[in-house]
């Protein structure tokens, strides 16, 4: 009855025990980390105690001598400088955190964010005309432009200097006066895995040294970077470790007034705010802006001086956001009706197409049907004559190499192996599903169909104490290639009931050779609450651990992945 196949980490014996004595922590914690590339007491340290001197020199960064002198240039010349920022959480907190920096030095700067729904991703026509009207000396691009041959060309003609902070990968490169990206061949930066408002950030760092600016005003813009490795999905490993540990020490500590009059409208206690918080509380408010109106709106709720405007911004925000998740949600339901209907018909992916649907919440949308059918996901609407579609994949699945086998029936697309967008005409809908569906399949073998889990260590119920889950919550912040450790325990008996709350919910305990006892809650798992009713059934479980709080009282609590029936 499992719905994941369970992949159980098993490194060699010894290099589990070598770690477990050099740092004094149980096996399944050894276990865990070595998954994590930590193998001695030296990587260790690094990983449990993240620390600012961690941080790499911005000057490795190819070209980023000649970009941090040509902004200072600009600032003590008053040149007009556009910071052109992506719609993004990524490219809105770079943006305004560069405007911030830039204003602070007394530079003469704006910036420009696209329309989603006009201009869609990148460098626009419209934005750069509007540059150039505005006698733009210098643009500086923030999580968008490594692919803009065609406008930096624009610029080069009309004099105006172009530097791209993007973290993209590169295929043809404009010929600007400065590329900043980490992920360039020839970068010769040590980390790869920055994202945008990273990349602004480390321009910061190079532009302040040259000024000598204290670090300690440098690093108090990790806030905004933050925010951004969190809602892009960016690796949590090296550097964006660092930064996320300290821009998330800077909200709980000293909150940003943007973010403070922000926490006040939504609920959130920043004292404790957790990287997963800012993925599912604050990236969407900002989001929303995009999606649903124009991005112009976050932009401005981060960089608001006076405090009532400032609330004024964070209240509009919320009610996007609460616009978007109603339009979200009907989205959803018309979709998944017509989902099983579709899913009967094409074998290996899922293409749904509606006029109606808002083409801000088409990517929302893929990813929740991805979620519940397990299939490449491809979501479409009609826009401006064309269809729009937002393409969500799972593991294994390169979704871009997908596209490029239809690119005939198609007019434009881009993106990555996890995620793509992408425009056709009408007329090519139904070939398009059958030639993208042929593409799939080919990459998605009969293994790949059932979704995996990947189980760190597995433990025995009496190993997990209150000072095991103590060492286990420094693992935070959590994120890609550092997710919530997930164990595995088997043979266990249920000592009481179970539950179903909100007809969804699973709530049940079970109890340890000790007598103790341990609360188990799975969301959105009904199917299991009838067999569990059996008396004396033992089960196998799959859960990562939380913290739960109930009368000012704090239990672990067990955060239910999945189960098996062992009889």
């Amino acid at each position: 009855m499992k719905k994941f196949n369970w992949t159980l980490y098993r490194p060699e014996a010894a290099s589990v025990k070598a770690l477990s004595e050099s740092i004094n922590v149980s096996a399944p914690i050894a276990t865990a980390l070595l998954g994590r590339g930590v193998s001695n007491f030296q990587e260790a340290k690094a990983f449990f105690r993240p620390n600012l001197d961690m941080l790499h020199s911005p000057f490795l960064m190819k070209d980023m001598k000649k970009a941090s002198g040509r902004v200072l240039q600009a600032v003590r010349n008053g040149e007009k400088i556009l910071i052109y920022g992506d719609y993004d959480v990524d490219g809105t907190t770079g943006t305004a955190m560069l405007v911030l920096f830039l204003k602070k030095l007394g530079a003469n700067v704006a910036y420009y964010v696209n329309d989603r729904h006009s201009e869609g991703y990148g460098i626009s026509s419209s934005g750069i005309a509007k540059a150039k009207d505005e006698q733009t000396d210098l643009v500086i691009s923030v999580d968008c432009g490594i692919s803009a041959v065609e406008p930096v060309r624009f610029c080069n003609e009309h004099g105006i200097d172009f530097i791209i902070c993007d973290h993209h990968e590169p295929s043809d490169l404009p010929d600007a006066y400065a590329i900043l990206n980490p992920k360039l061949p020839d970068s010769g930066y040590p980390y790869r895995e920055l994202c945008g408002c990273g990349v602004a950030f480390k321009l910061i760092q190079a532009v302040a040294s040259l000024v000598e600016i204290a670090p300690a005003e440098v690093y108090a813009y990790l806030d905004y970077v933050a925010l951004a490795i969190a809602a892009d999905i960016v690796n949590l490993t090296g550097e964006n470790r660092v930064m996320m540990a300290e821009g998330l020490k800077t909200i709980q500590c000293r909150p940003r007034q943007c973010l403070a009059v922000m926490s006040k409208v939504c609920g959130l206690d920043l004292s404790n705010v957790s990287s997963s918080q800012i993925v599912f509380s604050i990236a969407p408010r900002i989001n929303a802006a995009g999606r649903l109106n124009h991005a112009r709106q976050a932009i401005e709720w981060m960089i608001a001086e006076d405090e009532h405007e400032a609330v004024a911004l964070a209240e509009e925000l919320e009610f996007v956001n609460r616009e978007r998740r109603e339009i979200d949600t009907e989205t959803f339901k018309e979709a998944e009706q017509l989902a099983e209907v579709y899913a009967l018909n094409y074998a290996s992916s899922i293409v749904l197409y509606k006029d109606s649907w808002h083409v801000g919440v088409i990517g929302i949308v893929a990813s929740r049907i991805l979620e519940k059918y397990y299939r490449p996901t491809l979501i479409l609407t009609a826009a401006d004559g064309v269809l729009k579609g937002s393409a969500r994949s799972v593991q294994g699945v390169n979704v871009y190499e997908a596209l490029q086998a239809c690119e005939e029936f198609l007019l434009q697309f881009g993106g990555h192996e996890h995620a793509a967008g992408l425009t056709l005409a009408p007329s090519n809908l139904e070939s398009f599903r059958k030639a993208f569906d042929r593409a799939v399949e080919e990459q998605f073998t009969i293994e790949m169909r059932v979704p995996e889990i990947k189980v760190d260590a597995e433990v025995v119920l009496e190993q997990i104490t209150p000072n095991f889950f103590k060492v286990l919550s420094q693992f935070a912040p959590f994120g890609p290639k550092n997710p919530r450790p997930v164990f595995l325990t088997r043979n266990v008996k249920l000592c009481s009931l179970p539950q179903l709350l909100k007809e969804k919910h699973l709530k049940f305990s079970i109890c340890d050779a000790l007598g103790r006892r341990f609360d188990v809650v799975g969301f959105n798992m009904p199917e299991y609450f009838k067999p569990l009713q059996t008396p004396d059934r033992r089960i196998s479980l799959v859960y990562s651990l939380t913290e739960n709080v109930w009368n000012r009282r704090t239990s672990i609590q067990i955060r239910l992945r999945d189960l098996s029936f062992e009889d």
